[in-house]
């Protein structure tokens, strides 16, 4: 039945089969480091922080611990009465579909609605938004809440930004994030929510250059937001490193995909618990769909499938839901790298797109992507 699952996205069937209520397997508490959704499914939140490496600094992404997620208020209630009252933006490219909107969910005079650095920290996020809307074409608007604030602890302290789904919706065999969910079904799913929810540190001496540079000793607003957003998207795995299973009892999209190898048909999940386990720590796991294996060959790097993360350790933080760092440490092909050292950039790599086709987006034909160095 996955197989035929797997099929069906990559014909970008429409399921219609939608229930809305929360995995049957949910107990009532998540494991340390998973959010639980409101409709009571485990996922990881992801956010970005400042690392350096050999004095050189950077950014790094990972998983945020028990801590951080309750300190971030991740997923805190915003009710529809507030968000109605919420300054919004809509986000269009002009080859693009319906693209984004964006709730600005701060308290009036903080955050993005601050009267002296409000707007132009509008203007960066939605630069960013507006490289997404460059390359996706969504026939249902995604909604993206975001809010500004000042760590509370020293958790947050050095976050720079974090991100992730709102929700997941069940499509009978697997369970598939908000905002890729109204795109399959072709209406707002999610109708009265958003889709993803973003939140960024006030304290970060940030760039707001929106080609996505920073200057140094700053990070750049634009960069980290693309990234964190791939993340809110369903770039994110659901595999649990002790058990050797999905969270969920069922898979996220990008789950379906994850290869143990490059050359053949072998699937996570479709292996055993024990051999899984061993998977998630080979440092030999690949995306294994259509989408990514053009895009791969597009790449700098053309490997048979796109590499993943798959270290050993496991890092809690980092593995699987991104790009393998050894391969694709250059900025320009590896956006969804857990680690970033470079100048950040304002548009999506071939490799990124190539994952979120494979998961069922749409892609705007001939989008501009992140140019490609010479090889």
């Amino acid at each position: 039945m996955i197989r035929l699952i797997r099929s069906l996205i990559l014909l970008s069937v429409a399921l219609v089969s939608v229930t809305t209520f929360g995995a049957e397997t949910t107990e009532a508490r998540p494991r340390p480091g998973v959010h639980l959704t409101p409709k009571g499914f485990r996922t990881p939140v992801y956010g970005m922080s400042r690392v350096s490496r050999d004095g050189q600094a950077g950014v790094s992404c990972q998983r945020l611990s028990d801590g951080q997620l309750e300190a971030a208020r991740f997923s805190r209630a915003v009710s529809r009465g507030v968000a109605l009252r919420s300054p919004r933006s809509t986000v269009q490219a002009v080859r693009g579909g319906r693209a984004f909107e964006i709730i600005y969910a701060d308290a009036p005079g903080t955050g993005f609605n601050d009267a002296r650095e409000g707007a132009v920290r509008k203007r960066a996020l939605e630069a960013a938004m507006n490289a997404w809307a460059l390359v996706l074409d969504t026939t249902i608007p995604i909604v993206i809440e975001a809010r500004m604030e000042a760590p509370d602890s020293e958790e947050t302290r050095d976050l720079l930004a974090s991100a992730g789904p709102v929700d997941f919706f069940d499509f009978d065999e697997y369970y598939v994030p908000a905002a890729l969910a109204s795109q399959l079904v072709d209406e707002p799913i999610n109708e009265g929510s958003s889709d993803i929810e973003v939140l960024f540190n006030s304290e970060v001496d940030w760039d707001y250059a929106t080609n996505g540079a920073a200057a140094p000793g700053k990070a750049s607003f634009v960069y980290v937001t693309i990234h964190e957003i791939g993340h809110g998207l369903g770039f994110v795995d659901s595999f649990d490193p002790d058990e050797g299973e999905v969270m969920n009892g069922l898979p996220f999209p990008f789950d379906l995909f994850v290869n143990r190898g490059s050359s053949r048909d072998n699937f996570l999940v479709d292996r055993s618990t024990r051999e899984v386990r061993s998977d998630l720590i080979s440092d030999d796991l690949y995306f294994n769909g259509p989408g990514a294996i053009e895009a791969s060959r597009r790449s700098i790097v053309p490997l048979p499938m796109i590499k993943l993360y798959a270290p050993d350790p496991y890092q809690a933080g980092s593995s699987i839901a991104h790009v393998d760092q050894n391969s694709y440490s250059n900025f320009k092909v590896g956006l969804m790298t857990p680690y970033d050292f470079g100048s950040g950039t304002d548009k999506i790599d071939v490799l990124t797109l190539g994952i979120l086709k494979d998961m069922g987006y749409r892609l705007v034909p001939n989008a501009t992507v992140a140019a490609l160095p010479r090889r």
